[in-house]
């Protein structure tokens, strides 16, 4: 297993606090004539062509006057919504308009990160075998990935509907009758992507640790269709549609030694951190995801970045630090992933921990450190463990 030494000499590093830059892509809020229908309406932005929906008039156009009332509607009049079940309403959108986040004409370019956000509720039904959402389409492909309350869930979550996806996701506790919005961040990796789900957050890019955090399959889209069935006569409501694409000020470091080498779940595990990198402000948080679920890890952090692969001779992965490493493993700090696969922990820089497990230090201006994640895994039936890739972040 892994030796843990003395700590070094500091490294200087410059850094900056990343900026906040946040721009629309596509907008829809269904403000067209009531009583009316949403077939062949040409409002919002960032589209292509005008909504069509199946069999025409499966989904209106409602007012809070004299329909059953939306909580979370936008406010500002009118909302989509299905009036017969099984209605389904698509729409193209213009990819020309932001090619820095699209690739071969669809949005999902490596390297993206697009915000999907809108508010949503079944009003009608009963709980059983019904859905309600928003999906992305691969036009000409297919049904990418379903947002909203998976098929016989009666929950928020997620269906990973392509050819690599794997089965629903949901937020234990959230119930579709409930009223909510679901802000959805996609990170577009090689390969794979990132997607962390918020139910009714209180900020329009939130930071905070994800209701929901995966790695999902490669995606790209250039289509969205809002849709809903069931059993029971399930109907939705849906609002406030905002797709854009950028990333918060609150994420920060820079990654190194990825993408990790996958786990028993078929993913890389990824570790990001949210905060400030002013070292007196002491505000850092870190993140694991895509791990195998319910299993244990501990953040691990070091001056100095390094390689060694499978250390040990047992463990799976790499160690992307090297020299004096210290653990966090301090009461509380030991982490689980439950049931997202994922865990975060908020650091005291003023108590970084060492080798030496009864010495800590304080981070200062001008240092660099760098993290990673370690955790355990089942592979071919034996334990074994495995790593993040690494994250170095530097203080100023």
């Amino acid at each position: 297993m892994l030796k843990y030494l003395l700590v070094p000499a500091a490294l200087i590093a410059a850094a900056s606090l990343a900026s906040a830059q946040f721009t629309p892509i596509a907008t829809e809020s269904f403000q067209y004539t009531f009583p009316g229908l949403l077939d062949n309406q040409g409002g919002g932005t960032g589209f292509a062509n005008n909504w069509f929906v199946t069999n025409g008039n499966d989904i209106v156009i409602f007012d809070p006057s004299v329909n059953p009332p939306f909580a979370l509607s936008d406010g500002v009049g009118q909302y989509a919504g299905q009036a017969n079940v099984f209605g389904e309403a698509y729409r193209r959108l213009d990819t020309t308009q932001h090619p820095d986040v699209a690739e071969n004409g669809k949005y999902g370019a490596d390297g993206a990160t697009i915000w999907i956000s809108f508010s949503t509720v079944a009003y009608q039904g009963a709980p059983g075998n019904h859905y309600g959402g928003l999906s992305l389409f691969n036009f000409g492909v297919g049904e990418d990935l379903f947002l909203g309350s998976p098929w016989n869930t009666n929950a928020w979550g997620i269906d990973d509907e392509g050819p690599n996806g794997t089965p629903a996701q949901v937020i234990p506790g959230t119930n579709d009758t409930v009223a909510v919005r679901l802000v959805t961040r996609i990170d577009f990796l090689p390969g794979q992507e990132r997607l962390r789900m918020w139910v009714s957050p209180g900020a329009a890019y939130p930071s905070t640790t994800a209701d929901l955090d995966t790695v999902i399959a490669d995606l790209r889209f250039d289509e969205l269709r809002f849709a809903s069935g069931g059993n029971s006569s399930d109907l939705y409501f849906w609002d406030n549609l905002v797709l854009e694409k950028g990333t918060p000020a609150a994420g920060i470091g820079t990654s190194y030694c990825g993408p990790s080498t996958a786990n028993s779940t078929g993913a890389s595990a990824l570790l990001t951190a949210a905060g400030s990198t002013l070292a007196v402000a002491n505000d850092v948080t870190l993140t694991a995801s895509a791990m195998p679920l319910s299993t244990l890890g501990i953040f691990v952090i070091g001056r100095t970045q390094g390689f060694v692969m499978n250390p040990g001779g047992n463990n799976q992965g790499a160690l992307c630090l090297s020299g004096a490493i210290g653990r966090y493993v301090g009461p509380g700090q030991v982490q689980n992933s439950g049931a997202t696969g994922s865990f975060s922990l908020v650091l005291d820089l003023t108590a970084t921990p060492t080798p030496n497990s009864l010495v800590s230090v304080s981070v200062t201006v001008g240092e660099a450190w760098n993290f990673q994640a370690w955790y355990r895994d089942i592979v071919g039936g034996a334990t074994t463990s495995n790593f993040t890739d690494g994250l170095e972040i530097a203080f100023n």
